[in-house]
């Protein structure tokens, strides 16, 4: 992973700090993932709201680039991952702080994860057209809110669960404690991104990225 030139000091420990945080805190997946970014040349940048327009985005560092890699090469998935980047947003931190950084990275992150598995099979696509891995959003968001919801779950204080809780992304009942809201998560992208799992999945990860097969 590397930081973009243009973070300031405060947002830099903030994103290094989230990172370790997720290592340490989360569970099998979450190290999984993050440690394959952490390993890779993925780019994180830091921008205000207003050029991000969101807590944070995953995307392609340069798509003509990544398109004519996919064309002449074949990727492996920490070559595909040096394709990406997320950007969060200054307020992220600034009115989140670190469990703002933390949450936008696990979901993010995922996000991350599954465009460069995305872009690696693309790569193969002439010699294995059959294993293409390329989800629909519903698919891409399902997977980013149920990481975000077992990562509070992991950290288990307060102030994560709370969150969760908000964001229906978890539950809460007497008898059972706190769980992940499986049936929030399809209320939140039906009613916030207008995603259903069969009648409106969204654009395919390739699509949202604008990458192109070989053939």
């Amino acid at each position: 992973m590397k930081l973009d030139a243009g973070i300031a000091n405060i947002y830099r420990r903030s994103v290094e700090e989230a990172f370790a945080a997720i290592m340490s805190a989360g569970n099998d997946e979450h190290r999984h993932y993050t440690s394959a970014i952490l390993d890779s040349r993925m780019l994180v940048r830091v921008l205000p709201v207003s050029e991000v327009n969101a807590s944070g985005v995953t995307g392609l560092v340069d798509r003509g680039d990544t398109n004519d890699r996919i064309e002449d090469e074949r990727l492996n998935l920490q070559e595909s991952l040096g394709e990406i980047a997320i950007t969060i947003a200054e307020e992220t931190i600034d009115t989140g702080g670190q469990r703002g950084c933390e949450g936008t990275l696990v979901h993010e992150g995922r996000h991350a994860y599954d465009f460069a598995r995305t872009i690696e099979s693309l790569s193969e696509s002439d010699t294995n057209p059959l294993s293409i891995f390329d989800p629909t959003l519903y698919e891409l968001e399902w997977e980013a809110h149920r990481v975000s919801g077992e990562y509070m779950l992991c950290v288990s204080r307060d102030e994560y669960i709370e969150e969760g809780i908000q964001l229906m992304i978890l539950a809460h009942e007497a008898e059972h404690g706190c769980f992940l809201n499986q049936d929030g998560i399809r209320q939140r992208l039906r009613e916030s991104y207008g995603l259903t799992a069969d009648a409106n999945p969204g654009p395919r990860a390739s699509e949202l990225l604008g990458l192109k097969t070989k053939w």
